[in-house]
């Protein structure tokens, strides 16, 4: 039993020491084996991660193109909605001009002195005046605009000029339909509002005009805003403006203004209705695009 375990104890060294004496001889021959097996393993890996980085690049160069492109549908989309909302608007904008001549009547009445007559005469003639213009038909129509998308898309410029170019000629409206009801006590019906105001905050210099002939004046600033809703329009759309175009624009406005505002001196004449019911030519300067 000694004598195995010792023969077994024996081998075990012999065999060890030989494995040893191999490896020694053959150390250079399996560093430079491992060394290569590792290297190659690493050029693996390392090729895998610059396919994964080039595919990554891809990837990323489809977003670019992607985004690119999706910015460019959206400045497109932007755009074009922009200048559906600006027709929106110019639409808008042509059915109240067409009640425009109302704004000029009012230029030519004593409003004070209008609502406290009791002759239905006035009635009567108002009623002729505003007869042509189908107020009722309009009113409708107007209503029937949809005005979301100027409210989305466009500048508040082209909105305050067109928001107070709107309440002038609601304000006209609302005048002249009351002056041609035959009631008396009609001063009771109306009610102030900030009219005024709105215009001078967008033309401070209509602040001596009020001063001077009070509240009717923002009448005088209508075909200002007209005006000023194109030319705000036309810069916002397309970054131009056409000065010549513009001030023909006023000219052919001042002389339908002074056109209207004749037609109601005259009926009023012809009616046998006292003078006091019209304002007197005074010379009042008609505001224009600066």
């Amino acid at each position: 039993m000694p004598s195995d375990f010792i023969d077994w104890l024996v081998s075990v060294f012999v065999s060890s020491g030989s494995i040893g004496i191999v490896l020694y001889i053959f150390r250079d021959a399996i560093g430079a084996f491992l060394t290569k097996s590792v290297e190659h393993r690493f050029e693996r890996k390392l090729e895998v991660f610059r396919s994964e980085i080039r595919e990554g690049e891809a990837d990323l160069d489809q977003i670019r193109t992607y985004l690119t492109s999706a910015q460019r549908d959206r400045v497109a989309s932007f755009q074009q909605k922009k200048l559906e909302a600006a027709e929106i608007l110019l639409r808008a904008r042509f059915v109240l001009s067409q009640m425009g001549m109302l704004v000029e009547f009012m230029k030519s009445f004593k409003e004070e002195n209008v609502l406290k007559s009791d002759d239905p005469k006035v009635a009567q003639v108002v009623q002729e005046l505003i007869k042509p213009f189908e107020i009722d038909e309009k009113l409708k129509s107007y209503g029937h605009i949809d005005k979301t998308l100027p409210q989305l898309y466009l500048g508040q410029k082209s909105l305050d000029a067109f928001n107070v170019y709107e309440a002038i000629v609601m304000q006209a409206i609302m005048m002249m339909k009351i002056f041609s009801i035959e009631l008396r006590g009609k001063q009771d019906l109306i009610k102030r509002g900030d009219l005024g105001n709105k215009v001078q905050e967008l033309a401070p210099t209509s602040k001596e005009g009020f001063e001077k002939f009070g509240d009717r004046y923002a009448y005088y600033w209508a075909n200002y805003f007209h005006d000023e809703i194109l030319k705000a329009l036309r810069h916002e759309v397309s970054g131009l403006d056409e000065v010549e175009r513009d001030t023909k624009s006023v000219e052919r406005l001042a002389i339908d203004s002074r056109r209207a505002q004749m037609r109601a001196r005259i009926s009023i004449k012809q009616a046998g209705l006292s003078d006091q019911l019209i304002n007197t030519i005074e010379q009042v300067d008609e505001p224009t695009l600066g």
